[in-house]
């Protein structure tokens, strides 16, 4: 309809059954248009909805339009209506006294919409609407420019009719109100350092987004007549210093004060608002190190607190106890902050649904804390966790918080995908790690690996160590005798005989003959061979264990037949391991063939030590085996 430029004075006179009009982007002076409703007076309508009624579009010109008085409103003031709308009509200034005719309005009021105008004067004028009898819902918003905006709340069901009427909205006052002003029925007052401020007690939304440009909530605010207030919007505004008391709001239940300055707030700003539920603090630069210290004490009195939202406030810490005072919590709003972890106990929260992390310094979760989300998931029927923007840890020390991540029933925004530092430092995102069991082949495979060998050689070695130990129990014996007792070795003096030669009597030329006598001439030793030096007047077996015994080293050919046949062999053997002691651990020496290896006997291979194990290819003495038999039977 811009095409619309000019309406005469008597456009609406012949529309007496009208009830509802809207105009929409009509190139006509606001203050026009208001003055072609004089044919309307005393009659009822149900809305009149104003939006872009401007000759200026862009920028208003403050010596033709924009400038509203009483006298502009004094027919649409004069209509029995319930709902008034006007939106981006580039209204700058409404004079002090412009709604001081509202006898009509306050019977029929009920609805004002007055939003993305750009007011430059001061909002006090507004005032006068917050005490219209029947008025519910009073929005004066969006006067102030800004680039910011803010979220609404989550549409949880049991605040959702709130919700859904988030813009409707309501009055803010500027710095006028520091002084007492002389209005009607004393809406507005100030009384020993006290601020009193009466509303309708139908009001039940009042919003005054974008609209104060700079107010100090320094001194007590007590409300009057506010008794069905439920609601109130005072976001991305100027006030700051929230060090007053709030009283009279006992039936509030929604607060949005997002984007103003709550850097100094008293730790009782919010002690007497006990019916709130909902409550938006994003944005509010906080002091961090006084939230982190008073955080429980300042939320301890809204214990029906259903959604609380401080985003944005680059805090790092709450005090301990922080929402021991808030079981019914549902919707907690944490992000843009710089939390490395959960900064409150879970196990106050036991309702909570949905908890916001997002955009903070979160690098993992400690098993304690996904234990407690995983019981808030199983006993609230679901849980919601948003973790996007934090930079997760996805190395080696975190695969219990990536397993929890990728098999937990609880919810997570950006379908459980987030960016994380690997181990190599390098950037990438936790679906890369969905396979743990590669991951953990990363991290902890080489080292596994290297406990496993280690193990296995220690299983070996002392597999090793028990069998040395079996083998050479006389040494070790006469090694720790020596050492603790007192206790000395033999030697070949203690001994009447040097070598006992065993043999069998079917190989008998090569120790009897060959053997003997190299040990006799060349290595000057003396020896018993049962054939030559047992006496006719003993028993053979008896001569054989004497001998065993007065000889120092008992040597013994094992010839196939020595090993296999002889009975005589056998009984040799045995009495020979019986006579070997601690004190003389080296006293056999075996010769034995290649070929026969396989037919020593296990008992006697471990009583006999590996050096004393003579392998010989054929049977006959050569330079080696001269040597070998020098160092074993001489030592």
């Amino acid at each position: 309809m811009q095409l619309l430029t000019q309406m005469d004075d008597k456009v609406f006179v012949h529309l007496d059954q009208l009830i509802s009009l809207t105009m929409a982007y009509v190139s006509i002076d606001f203050q026009k248009v208001l003055s072609l409703w004089w044919p309307f007076k005393v009659r009822s309508m149900s809305e009149i909805y104003f939006e872009g009624v401007t000759t200026t579009f862009y920028m208003p010109d403050p010596m033709k339009n924009g400038y509203i008085t009483k006298k502009d409103l004094i027919y649409i003031t004069d209509i029995c209506l319930d709902t008034v709308t006007v939106i981006e009509c580039n209204i700058y200034y409404i004079t002090a006294d412009a709604f001081s005719n509202r006898t009509t309005w306050d019977r029929c009021l009920r609805n004002v919409y007055i939003s993305r105008n750009p007011l430059i004067g001061s909002s006090i004028a507004f005032f006068p609407l917050v005490l219209l009898q029947n008025l519910t819902k009073l929005t004066v918003s969006d006067a102030i420019g800004t680039c910011q905006t803010f979220s609404p709340f989550p549409r949880l069901s049991f605040v959702e009719h709130f919700f859904q009427d988030i813009s409707l909205h309501y009055l803010s006052l500027d710095g006028q109100t520091k002084f007492i002003n002389n209005l009607a029925n004393q809406e507005l007052s100030i009384l020993n350092g006290t601020m009193y401020l009466y509303v309708s007690k139908n009001l039940l939304s009042w919003n005054s987004k974008r609209l104060v440009p700079d107010l100090s909530l320094r001194l007590d605010i007590t409300f009057g007549g506010a008794d069905n207030l439920q609601s109130i919007d005072l976001s991305d505004s100027g006030f700051h210093k929230f060090i007053g008391h709030i009283s009279g709001l006992s039936s509030l239940k929604t607060a949005i004060v997002s984007g103003n300055d709550i850097s100094h707030l008293s730790d009782y700003f919010l002690d007497e608002l006990y019916g709130l539920e909902n409550l938006a603090l994003s944005k509010c630069q906080f002091d961090r190190n006084f939230i982190a210290l008073k955080s429980a004490r300042i939320l301890q009195n809204i214990t029906k607190l259903k959604v609380l939202d401080i985003s944005n406030n680059s805090l790092n810490g709450l005090s301990k106890g922080t929402f021991s005072r808030n079981s019914e919590l549902l919707y907690l709003s944490l992000s843009g902050n710089q939390f490395k972890d959960i900064p409150f106990d879970l196990k106050f929260t036991p309702n909570l649904k949905i908890l916001d992390l997002s955009s903070n310094i979160i690098t993992t979760l400690t098993t304690d804390t996904t234990d407690a989300l995983d019981l808030l998931n199983s006993k609230n029927g679901g849980f919601q966790l948003m973790l996007n923007g934090n930079i997760l840890s996805c190395g080696c020390h975190d695969l219990s918080f990536l397993q929890w991540l990728n098999s937990t029933l609880v919810s997570f925004d950006n379908n459980r995908n987030y960016t994380c530092m690997n181990k190599d430092g390098e950037r990438t995102n936790t679906l890369t790690f969905s396979d743990l069991e590669s991951l953990w082949r990363q991290c902890w495979g080489e080292c596994f690996f290297y406990v496993a060998m280690i193990t296995l050689c220690l299983y070996v070695t002392g597999a090793v160590l028990i069998f040395l130990m079996l083998k050479n129990k006389n040494f070790l014996v006469s090694y720790f005798l020596q050492i603790f007792g007192n206790f000395k070795l033999h030697t070949r003096s203690d001994y009447k005989t040097d070598v006992y030669i065993g043999y069998s009597d079917e190989d008998y030329r090569f120790p009897c003959i060959e053997l003997r006598e190299h040990l006799e001439r060349n290595l000057k030793l003396s020896t018993f061979i049962i054939d030559r030096d047992l006496l006719a007047s003993l028993d053979k077996a008896s001569g054989i264990v004497d001998a065993i015994n007065s000889c120092w080293r008992v040597l013994l050919v094992c010839s196939k037949s020595f090993l296999k046949d002889e009975d005589w062999s056998i009984f040799t053997m045995r009495s020979a391991m019986y006579a070997q002691s601690p004190a003389n651990p080296a006293k056999i020496v075996l010769m034995v063939h290649t070929s026969c290896l396989s037919l020593l006997p296990a008992d006697l291979l471990s009583v006999v030590n590996d050096e004393n194990i003579l392998v010989v290819s054929e049977w006959k003495i050569n330079y080696i085996l001269s040597e070998k038999l020098r160092t074993r039977l001489m030592a």
